[in-house]
């Protein structure tokens, strides 16, 4: 396996977009989208893991997700596993190498915002409110001190 960090300045930006906007999960198409308007921006990046030069799972480091204006950042966001590789613990190490880089940048919290319930729990996330996302829908915010 194979993992990258990625910023829109990088060279393989597009390429793994274009990889991203064809995964099952219509969160992955909304991300590719960000992603090629190239709406990201400062310390905001995409975590990328392949096998093979094949697109295994991402996850990214955004200021804000999809319940806006809750004055919490960063979150880490957009976490997905291929099918065929679910079940060997990849998200964990996604969300493990998204908070790396949130420390690097200089935060001691990460956010995440999810309707799962014990997914993130497992690796140290803490619910802290409750909020409606973009869509209406309920969602959890979660956080984790990363000191």
């Amino acid at each position: 396996m194979k993992s990258f960090v990625l910023d829109q300045s990088d060279d393989l930006w597009d390429h793994f977009a274009k990889q991203i906007k064809r995964v099952s999960w219509k969160g992955g198409q909304f991300l590719a989208a960000q992603m090629l308007a190239h709406r990201f921006t400062d310390w905001e990046r995409v975590i990328i893991m392949t096998d093979q030069g094949k697109l295994v799972g991402f996850c990214a480091v955004v200021k804000e997700d999809i319940v806006e204006g809750t004055g919490l950042s960063p979150f880490v966001g957009f976490v997905f596993v291929s099918e065929a590789y679910r079940g060997q613990h990849l998200s964990q190490k996604l969300v493990k190498m998204a908070e790396e880089q949130i420390v690097r940048i200089g935060f001691h919290e990460a956010y995440i915002v999810t309707p799962h319930v014990g997914l993130y729990e497992k690796i140290g996330y803490q619910q802290i409110d409750t909020a409606n996302d973009q869509f209406g829908r309920k969602m959890r915010i979660l956080e984790k001190n990363l000191e």
